[in-house]
């Protein structure tokens, strides 16, 4: 009996057996999956794409009972032995096919593109226990992915190894660099990007001409915007048109940002100089009591040299007049509180006007040096347009990038640029079109020309 124990513990050894159920021991099984290499952790986060090859391993848990412990005391055996053995039936290399799925012999087929692998080790694995009814640890590593392939006027073209985070930029550079051929296309790029500045100043010319008419009509208070020559002549009167009618838009805002504070600060002005008024209406009505109380006062006093009032009398008139020569007094002070606080509320109003003027004339000066600098970057663009040019006086052409990606629905042609992610398999097609930036193009030096006068 003990031969046979030694022999049944040996062959397991020799398949790798991981005792588990034991309490003591605690190991995890994740600890005994392959690792993962390289490539596979560098596309984790890269979703799996048509042509990707996959190595899949299947490692199905057996729990067997612990014969030796029931065999040294006699007794049924207790615990139990947790086993793992690879299935070599599934496991192996799969290529993603054409329709974007992979086929695994009992578990059936699976669609895998543009999916993670983590969500297609949690399928397998749930898919495994469906059919077989034991459970499985599932491992999914990428060992090859489709090539890269970059076509068009470039020194080298021709398929290259894709790596995660691969954009058109780097593919060009794997590819050598766009070439130098009769048409000298590291010119027609520099040319391109003199043109694109080019106009991007220029459209910042006019932004800024038409945004200084509404500074100037802002301070002018007017609420109409002229249409100045210079946006006309760089611009054309359509184009001026549609960049007042924005800055339009912002003058009546402001405008109406300003009638408001004039409207509040007016208000203000109104109620400081109805407090004066009030407070000198009381005034005169304290002035008319005094006179009145002192002619009755001048009365009293000749009535008493008569013996006709007594002295008692006498005495509450004069406090009496007291008290109004006091209330009047109370008034006269609340009317100069009265005065300053109008005068500050009337200062306000000018300071706030004063400043306005200021930050407007301020903000005018401001946008006079943006034109003059946007100006000065149209004369330096134009001028290497203008050298950078062909024999034929046209600016140079314009390069655009085509990205042609294969997918379970067919094959897409995408429009991309400097910066834009490529995948596996992917053909970035470099494409040089004259034609289309040529009318864009004579608008631009049309522009800088203007800009310069000629």
């Amino acid at each position: 009996m003990r031969t046979i124990t030694n022999s049944f513990v040996m062959a397991l050894v020799a398949i790798t057996v991981v005792f588990t159920g034991d309490v003591a021991c605690g190991r995890d099984l994740t600890a005994q999956q392959p690792a993962t290499d390289e490539l596979a952790r560098s596309s984790v986060k890269a979703p799996l794409g048509i042509g990707d090859r996959l190595k899949i391993s299947f490692y199905e848990t057996i729990d067997v009972g612990d014969m030796k412990r029931g065999a040294r005391d006699g007794s049924e055996p207790q615990g139990t032995l947790r086993t793992f053995y690879q299935r070599m039936d599934l496991s192996g290399e799969y290529v993603v096919e054409q329709d974007g799925a992979i086929s695994i012999p009992l578990l059936g087929r699976f669609q895998v593109e543009g999916r993670a692998l983590d969500d297609l080790q949690a399928d397998l694995a749930m898919s495994f226990t469906g059919t077989i009814g034991r459970t499985a640890s599932v491992s999914v590593t990428i060992t090859d992915r489709s090539p890269i392939y970059v076509v068009g006027p470039v020194k080298n073209p021709g398929s290259y190894k894709y790596v995660p985070g691969m954009m058109v930029l780097h593919a060009i550079a794997l590819a050598g660099g766009l070439g130098r051929g009769q048409e000298n296309l590291y010119g027609v790029i520099e040319g391109v990007r003199e043109m694109e500045r080019l106009r991007t100043k220029a459209d910042q010319v006019k932004r800024l001409l038409a945004r200084r008419a509404r500074l100037e009509a802002q301070r002018d208070g007017v609420s109409s915007l002229p249409m100045p020559v210079q946006l006309t002549n760089l611009a054309g009167e359509q184009d001026a048109r549609t960049f007042l009618a924005s800055e339009s838009a912002v003058l009546r805002a402001e405008q109406a940002k300003r009638q408001h504070q004039e409207n509040e600060i007016a208000a203000k002005v109104a109620a400081a100089r109805d407090e004066v008024e009030a407070l000198r209406r009381k005034i005169d009505q304290a002035d008319i009591q005094k006179e009145m109380r002192i002619e009755r006062l001048n009365g009293m006093q000749k009535l008493k040299e008569k013996g006709v009032v007594t002295n008692y009398s006498l005495v509450m008139l004069r406090t009496e007049l007291s008290d109004i020569e006091a209330h009047r007094q109370d008034y006269l002070v609340a009317v100069l509180q009265a005065e300053t606080r109008l005068a500050q509320v009337e200062e306000g109003r000018a300071r706030l006007r004063s400043e306005n003027t200021a930050n407007l004339t301020k903000e005018i000066a401001t946008v006079d040096q943006e034109i003059a600098a946007a100006q000065q970057a149209m004369t330096s663009a134009g001028t290497l347009t203008t050298i950078l040019s062909n024999s034929n006086g046209h600016v140079p052409q314009a390069l655009t990038y085509e990205i042609v990606r294969q997918s379970k629905d067919g094959t897409k042609t995408l429009q991309a640029g400097d910066v834009s992610s490529l995948l596996p398999g992917d053909v970035l097609k470099i494409v040089i079109n004259s034609a289309a930036a040529m009318p864009q193009s004579e608008q631009t030096v049309s522009d800088f020309r203007q800009v310069r006068g000629e």
